[in-house]
């Protein structure tokens, strides 16, 4: 491969992937009956989750090699725990992201705690804007046929950013 090739391609493929994300991120509003979809979530409320994983895998990503890994944990958390009122099972990404953690050499107990604190600190502010009327209380019950389609955003944008690092990795002209 030349470098010249090698250059278009470290461009232009990972525009290719979130092209192809934002069409699968589309992919629900299609699957959906119009009148499903919009009584029981707006779009808005539809790809917020994804966006919030977004940023928070991002902030992940970005933390130096041998940095304190307590800051950014706890605000991925937060990010997690804020996506979990529309989408309530993201909480468990704080799993593979504790697990990356893990494999970068940057875990330890002050950045569980930081992500615990986190969590906690946004059910609490839950509990105080629900308990004041400020928004209502988070349901399943309205989400139990669109919560396996709201993980389609979710899913798409991670691929995206996963096979987009992979190639610029890869492709990275030395």
């Amino acid at each position: 491969m030349t470098r010249q090739t090698q250059t278009i391609l470290y461009h232009l493929l990972p525009i290719a992937f979130w092209l192809l994300a934002a069409g699968g991120a589309l992919l629900p509003v299609f699957l959906l009956p119009l009148s499903t979809f919009n009584s029981q979530l707006s779009t808005l409320n539809y790809f917020l989750p994804a966006v919030l994983v977004l940023i928070a895998v991002l902030l992940l990503t970005h933390i130096k090699r041998h940095a304190s890994a307590v800051e950014p944990a706890f605000l991925v958390a937060v990010l997690l725990g804020v996506a979990s009122c529309w989408l309530p099972t993201v909480v468990f990404l704080i799993l593979p992201a504790w697990i990356y953690l893990a494999y970068r050499h940057l875990i330890e107990w002050r950045v569980i705690w930081a992500t615990l604190i986190g969590l906690a600190l946004v059910a609490i502010w839950v509990a105080v804007f629900v308990y004041f009327g400020l928004i209502e209380t988070p349901s399943l019950e309205g989400r139990a046929g669109v919560g396996f389609f709201a993980w389609i955003p979710v899913g798409a944008f991670l691929v995206a950013y996963i096979a987009s690092a992979v190639v610029r990795h890869n492709l990275r002209v030395r």
